[in-house]
Formats: C-alpha cells, sequence, structure tokens
C-alpha cells in the first residue's frame, strides 16, 4: 500500500511539474466555447512505458480522462475501460500511440496521439466502435504497421467480435479489412407452423501470412444454421433463446478464403477483376473485397451471388458474379 502511494504522489508531481510546462499551449482554446485540445508532455506518455504497473495504470487513466473530458465531456464521469499500444502507423521514426476507450455494451472510440518535439498531439479520432476488447499491432514494411481492433457486440439476439484492420494513408486512419471471427444471430419465426428459434453461428481463425514481397489473410472456419424447439409457446416472446438446449443442425459448411495486401488500392483483397458497369461500353477493374456468397445469413436465407468491390474512385459497391469478365 505505501508503495503504491508513493507511485501516485510521484506521479502527480510529474505531471503537475510538465502541466506547468504546457499551460502555454493550453491557454488557447479552439474556439469560444470549446475546451482547449489535450496536449501530453512526453514525460506523461513515457510513463506508459513503465515497469511499475501502478505507474503504467495511473498514466493510462490520467490520460483517458483527459481526452473523455474533451471529445465526450457528458460521458467523462461512466466506467469507461481503457487499453493502448506503441504503433509505427505514420512513416516517421517514433511510434505512435493509439488509445481504446470502451464503454460497455455499445461505445467504443480510437484515439491516436503522434509525438512532435516533446509532446504528443491527437492526429486521429475514430468513434461509432462497439466496445473494443484488443488491440494489436501487425508489423508491415517501411517501418509502417496496421492496427488491429476487436470490437464485442453483445445483445440478446446478435452477438459477435468483429476484427478490423487498419492502416495510415493519406493523412488518416483508414480501414482495410473486416471479418467476424465469432457471430451469432439469433431470431423467432412467428408465421412457422411450429413455432421455433432460428440460429446462425459462425466461428473463423485469422492467421497472418508475412513475407518479403507480401502480406496476406486466411481466414478459415465453419458456419452453421440451426433450430431450436420453443419451451414456452403460450408467452414466446417471453422464452430467451438457450444455447444449452438441444437443437437441430439445418445446414452447415466449411469456409476457406485467402486475402493479400494490395499497395495500389491500399485494402486486402481477394483478388482484381474487371466488369461493365450498367450502360458502359468500356470494362471497369475493380478489386474484390468480400464474396458475398459466403456470408453468413446466406446460409439461411436465398443466396446473394455476388462481390462487394471497390473501384479506382474508391466507391465500394456489389455486382452479380455474372457481370465479372474473365
Amino acid at each position: 500500500m505505501k508503495q503504491k502511494i508513493l507511485h501516485r504522489v510521484f506521479l502527480f508531481l510529474l505531471l503537475f511539474l510538465t502541466w506547468l510546462d504546457i499551460t502555454k499551449f493550453l491557454t488557447t482554446p479552439v474556439s469560444k466555447i470549446s475546451e482547449p485540445i489535450p496536449i501530453f508532455p512526453q514525460i506523461q506518455i513515457n510513463l506508459l512505458k513503465s515497469s511499475q504497473p501502478n505507474l503504467v495504470h495511473d498514466a493510462l487513466q490520467e490520460t483517458g480522462k483527459m481526452l473523455l473530458r474533451y471529445f465526450v465531456p457528458h460521458l467523462a464521469h461512466e466506467p469507461w475501460q481503457t487499453d493502448f499500444v506503441f504503433i509505427n502507423l505514420l512513416p516517421n521514426d517514433e511510434p505512435e500511440v493509439a488509445l481504446a476507450l470502451s464503454l460497455p455494451p455499445e461505445k467504443g472510440i480510437i484515439i491516436i496521439l503522434q509525438k512532435r518535439t516533446n509532446y504528443y498531439f491527437i492526429v486521429s479520432y475514430q468513434e461509432h466502435f462497439f466496445p473494443i476488447s484488443k488491440l494489436e499491432v501487425l508489423p508491415f514494411k517501411n517501418k509502417q504497421d496496421f492496427l488491429v481492433t476487436k470490437e464485442e457486440q453483445d445483445n440478446i439476439l446478435n452477438k459477435s467480435s468483429l476484427v478490423k484492420i487498419w492502416f495510415w494513408n493519406e493523412n488518416n486512419l483508414q480501414e482495410t479489412f473486416s471479418e467476424n471471427i465469432s457471430w451469432e444471430i439469433t431470431w423467432f419465426d412467428f408465421t412457422a407452423e411450429t413455432q421455433k428459434w432460428y440460429h446462425l453461428q459462425q466461428n473463423l481463425n485469422l492467421t497472418y501470412h508475412h513475407s518479403a514481397e507480401k502480406i496476406s489473410i486466411t481466414t478459415e472456419g465453419e458456419q452453421q444454421f440451426s433450430e431450436v424447439p420453443l419451451k414456452n409457446t403460450i408467452f414466446p416472446l417471453f422464452y430467451t433463446y438457450d444455447a444449452s438446449l438441444p437443437n437441430t443442425i439445418l445446414k452447415n459448411r466449411p469456409l476457406l478464403q485467402e486475402y493479400y495486401w494490395d499497395d495500389y488500392w491500399q485494402k486486402f483483397i481477394l483478388q482484381t477483376c474487371f466488369y461493365h458497369p450498367p450502360g458502359e461500353a468500356t470494362p471497369q477493374e475493380v478489386a474484390i473485397l468480400k464474396d458475398l456468397s459466403q456470408h453468413l445469413k446466406s446460409l439461411a436465407f436465398e443466396k446473394e451471388e455476388q462481390y462487394q468491390v471497390i473501384n479506382k474512385k474508391k466507391e465500394i459497391f456489389s455486382f452479380n458474379k455474372n457481370s465479372l469478365i474473365n
């Protein structure tokens, strides 16, 4: 206990001394009504590298509070969960700090801090995440890494663990790949003669492959479509789906796909191809991002023989596979 108190006193003194040094920055708000943009002294961020867990914890909590008070002041006092990782996102010599701020069950935020001289400044703010359970670094080339995030969605009818891979491009953090490594969808069919729950489930493993010329991702696993009868047929709306109950497997299928990084498209893609846009005579080159016939919902409903693609204008859309030009 005594050592913990000393650590916190030490942290307070460090932050107070550095606060005196950066008051010149904090006196200029970005507008007449907004709070000053948070700026973090190098010594505060360096505490995140400490070998002493108490110092790391306290520095992380203080950094998170400063960011929350600026970006979401109305939620700053909620029980946020905070995580971080040092990463070479930008093409420079100093690693950035990626911070994940999560407020279960529905909110997550990613913030990137970049070092300039002796301070760290905010260079990216991304919201509209579900709570983020993991931050990882995927090494790339030229001292520039990918950031890997995993989000957790958990409600009665939909549970998922969504992995996204991010890359710094055109002065912004951009999504390059996404996949649900764990996904459960449950619904009740009121129109069926025998009332029952239907359940879709997907479990995938992601494997990263590195070589001097190529980086790729293999997704491998299984999808399953099953049904569970209702015990309570009088008040079905008050019945909760129970995965432990005996179920009947209606369909299942294995999944195996390989995505590779393409510098031109700045995405992990399946392949490139050409197709005829409606009303145009000239074929258009696109990169295939997803095979929608492998989407989990297609196991239960009408199969979509479509690809999700991106064109050279960076527009993302879908088209039928029979529009593909070999």
